[in-house]
């Protein structure tokens, strides 16, 4: 499926959380990394975006954000603020109708939130898909409760998955524009027998209890209402 969209610009961010005792409107943590892939209408990569961003108000990357992302307090000595950062993002996506892609509406909300509390204007797109959402009803999970994790989404659908490089803004923004692009081709129906066999085998470290849907309920309506929004 050709998207209407001049590009389709995938996002990823990392955080560090706020102390409690500085936090204002509700901002509980500040963006440090913030990674993008551009995708033309025909679903290449036109380019990516990779940026550390310098905490105003956290002291410093939290140790269990440092363990689970590798970054570090001397990774972010020569980051630019947030407003920078952003203004840069703005200017690689360039103008014309461009759509924000992301896994889960964490991404969305966050940049949102920390605008605000910081007093920072930047025009990004205002058309944002969080592709988590879509995710079970076309590979046939819809009564599944909890949220897939984007590891184990690009796991059940063949898309090399390095766990050393996970947890990187643009690692994971290059995950989720590879799961994007299955979308938008109609090519999830294929993998449903594999995720339904992999939420369904024992796991060592958890026990599986969701309920597996035998076959993609409302797929031909999901991709109808996506090629509606590209129309819109």
């Amino acid at each position: 499926m050709k998207s209407a969209y001049a590009c389709n610009v995938v996002i990823d961010l990392e955080f560090t959380p706020v102390p409690k005792g500085q936090r204002k409107g509700g901002l509980r943590c500040e963006i440090i990394e913030v990674g993008a892939v551009k995708l033309t209408p025909d679903g290449e990569v036109a380019g990516e975006f990779s940026h550390m961003v310098k905490p105003t108000i956290a002291h410093g990357v939290s140790s269990k954000v440092q363990r689970m992302t590798g970054i570090g307090d001397e990774d972010l000595t020569c980051a630019r603020p947030l407003g920078e950062v952003l203004q840069a993002l703005a200017a690689w996506i360039g103008p014309g109708k461009a759509r924000m892609v992301t896994w889960s509406d964490s991404d969305l909300d966050q940049i949102t939130r920390e605008c605000a509390v910081k007093g920072i204007d930047i025009a990004l797109p205002k058309r944002w898909l969080d592709i988590q959402k879509l995710y079970p009803r076309l590979t046939g999970m819809a009564n599944r409760r909890r949220r897939i994790a984007l590891g184990d989404a690009a796991d059940w659908c063949g898309i090399a998955n390095e766990k050393a490089y996970a947890h990187r803004a643009l690692y994971d923004a290059q995950m989720t524009a590879e799961l994007f692009c299955m979308m938008a081709a109609g090519e999830f129906a294929e993998h449903q027998k594999r995720v339904a066999a992999e939420l369904e085998r024992p796991r060592e470290d958890a026990v599986c209890t969701a309920s597996i849907a035998d076959r993609c309920g409302g797929l031909a309506d999901l991709l109808a209402s996506m090629r509606a929004a590209e129309a819109a």
